[in-house]
């Protein structure tokens, strides 16, 4: 199972870095290009940006641990269904 898991969350994080990537770029890009140096808004934004996609990261882990879970009790109940048709 440790796997499968790693494979998953590897699978996930390399999916999440493009879009954790480019909205920080876009913020500061913006600022530089528009407005020369960043003012508290600008980093506001940037704060507040960050934190959603911290939650959504977040949340994300705890579905791949719950699934996780599910997953290994599927499997103990498949492997006791197998064992009592053997015995």
């Amino acid at each position: 199972m440790g796997v499968l898991s790693s494979y998953l969350l590897s699978s996930m994080n390399d999916a999440m870095l493009p879009h954790l990537r480019g909205p920080v770029e876009e913020v500061f890009e913006g600022v530089v290009e528009h407005k020369g140096l960043p003012t508290r808004a600008d980093f506001r934004e940037l704060r507040n940006r960050v934190d959603m996609l911290d939650f959504r990261v977040r949340e994300a882990t705890r579905l791949v641990h719950e699934i996780r879970g599910q997953a290994k009790r599927a499997i103990q109940a498949a492997d006791d269904v197998g064992s009592a048709h053997s015995g």
